[in-house]
C-alpha cells in the first residue's frame, strides 16, 4: 500500500447570533486553527444554544490537504482511505445524537501548501462528495487509529496533483437541518507529531506504464522498450 501524509490541516470556525441559515452560509469565519499539534484537539464542532443571552450557533469545519503529485500520472489508484487518530473527547447531544461526518471537495489551502484564513470558512463544494456521505461515516471516539473510505470522485482529484478535503458535521451542517436547542456534536483528534503522521492517505497504486504510441506502433501492441517493460516506463525521450 502507498501512503501520503497530509501537508496541511486545520479548522475554520464561525459563531453566529442571527440565524442558523446565516451561520451555515456565512462567507467568512471568525477564527482559524492551522496545523495543530495537540494530542486532543477539536476537529469539527457544531453547537446551538438559546437562553437569556439569546441564540448562538457555532460551526467548525475541518480542512485537510494532500500533495499527491507523485501519483498524478502513471498509476491507477484504488482502495483510497483517509486515516485519522481520534480521541475520546467527542460529544453528541441531545440523547441519540451521533457524531456523523461528511467528506466533500475543498477549495482551500492552495496547492496543498497554504494555511487557512477566515475567508476559507466556505471554501468547499458540498455538491462534490468525496465519500458516500449517506450518514454511515461516524467519528469514532477512542484511541484507535481509524479511517473512512474515499470514493472514485476523490481518486479523480489525483490527476490534478492535490487532494483537498473538507469534513463537515453530517446531520445539520452538510444536510442543512437546523439543530434544536442544546445540540452539541464534536469530534476530537490527536495531532501529536510524535505519532509520525496522524493524518494520511492509504491506497493501492498500480503502475499503468507508458500509454502513448511509439513510431506509429500502438501502445496496446508494445510490451517493452529496450527490454524495459512499459509498466515501468513513464516517459520516452521526455514525452
Amino acid at each position: 500500500m502507498a501512503t501520503v501524509n497530509a501537508s496541511k490541516w486545520g479548522m475554520v470556525k464561525y459563531e453566529g447570533t442571527s440565524s442558523w441559515s446565516a451561520t451555515r452560509s456565512a462567507g467568512t469565519g471568525s477564527s482559524t486553527y492551522n496545523n495543530p499539534t495537540s494530542s486532543d484537539y477539536k476537529s469539527f464542532y457544531l453547537e446551538y444554544t438559546s437562553g437569556s443571552k439569546g441564540d448562538e450557533w457555532t460551526i467548525r469545519r475541518w480542512f485537510i490537504a494532500f500533495d499527491v503529485s507523485s501519483y498524478a500520472t502513471g498509476y491507477t489508484i484504488t482502495n483510497l482511505k483517509l486515516y485519522y487518530k481520534p480521541t475520546a473527547s467527542g460529544s453528541a447531544t441531545p440523547g441519540g445524537a451521533t457524531s456523523k461526518i461528511a467528506t466533500v471537495k475543498s477549495t482551500a489551502q492552495g496547492n496543498a501548501n497554504s494555511d487557512l484564513t477566515t475567508a476559507d470558512y466556505d471554501s468547499f463544494d458540498d455538491s462534490v462528495d468525496y465519500a458516500d456521505n449517506d450518514g454511515t461515516d461516524v467519528w469514532l471516539d477512542g484511541t484507535t487509529l481509524s479511517y473512512f473510505d474515499l470514493n472514485s470522485t476523490a481518486i479523480s482529484a489525483f490527476s490534478g496533483s492535490y487532494l483537498k478535503v473538507c469534513i463537515l458535521e453530517y446531520v445539520h451542517d452538510y444536510s442543512n437541518a437546523a439543530p434544536i436547542n442544546g445540540t452539541l456534536i464534536s469530534g476530537y483528534g490527536n495531532y501529536d507529531p510524535e505519532l509520525g503522521s496522524p493524518l494520511y492517505l492509504s491506497f493501492t497504486a498500480t503502475a499503468t506504464g507508458y500509454g502513448n504510441d511509439v513510431i506509429g506502433v500502438s501502445s496496446a501492441n508494445i510490451a517493452s522498450v529496450n527490454a524495459v517493460a512499459t509498466a515501468d516506463i513513464s516517459e520516452i525521450i521526455g514525452v
